[in-house]
């Protein structure tokens, strides 16, 4: 498991833009291929641990809702989707025990807390973004292969989640890791945020 991390650690930037599909990425982390009856959820920094969850019926109706009524533009989409990744942690979060996860590498209250870094979070939104896709909730983007950032450059080794525009092929991260668990991730084009993108320093900061 150290090696699988440290390759996506140090996932180079031109894989950044990989045609890979998605799944290959979480093929390297969990047991089996999230399905809406049955999915994993990291649970530990690296995504050493994993939790299988199973999200009940109302679960699932309140995901839903949010992408309810279909959304006429891709950037009404990627609201969508922005608030539905930010339920889908709440909800799983105390089943995994990840809803006292705190933003960024920081410490949790308590040493028995479970922290996420950004390779748990990027596995975790991709599987979450993939569960999107597979109920047909998503009309504007695909689920993209995850983005690295910091290998060729002075920035710190950084890993995300990523949706594309499917009309133009724009790449977008949705960034959990900047916020605590439940929080409204960062959606951002890409080359912003392999460019150096922090929530502090953009007019694109974190609004709840």
């Amino acid at each position: 498991m150290l090696m699988l991390v440290l390759a996506s650690v140090l996932m180079p930037a031109c894989q950044s833009v990989t045609t890979r599909p998605p799944s290959s990425y979480i093929a390297s982390y969990q047991d089996f291929p999230p399905e809406p009856g049955q999915f994993q959820v990291c649970h530990d920094m690296g995504c050493e641990g994993l939790t299988e969850v199973s999200l009940e019926a109302a679960d699932w109706h309140r995901l839903r809702q949010l992408f309810s009524p279909q959304a006429q533009s891709a950037s009404a989409e990627r609201e969508q989707i922005r608030r539905a990744v930010a339920l889908f942690e709440r909800i799983t979060g105390p089943l995994a025990k990840t809803h006292n996860d705190v933003s960024r590498n920081a410490a949790g209250p308590s040493l028995a807390d479970r922290q996420l870094d950004c390779v748990a979070e990027t596995v975790n939104t991709t599987t979450y973004l993939l569960l999107f896709q597979q109920q047909g909730w998503l009309h504007w983007h695909q689920v993209g292969f995850p983005q690295h950032r910091g290998l060729f450059s002075l920035l710190g080794p950084h890993n995300t989640a990523v949706i594309v525009e499917e009309a133009s092929g724009q790449r977008y991260v949705v960034d959990t890791w900047f916020h605590n668990n439940g929080a409204l991730p960062e959606i951002v084009p890409s080359e912003l945020w392999e460019a150096g993108y922090y929530p502090a320093e953009s007019k694109w900061s974190n609004q709840q």
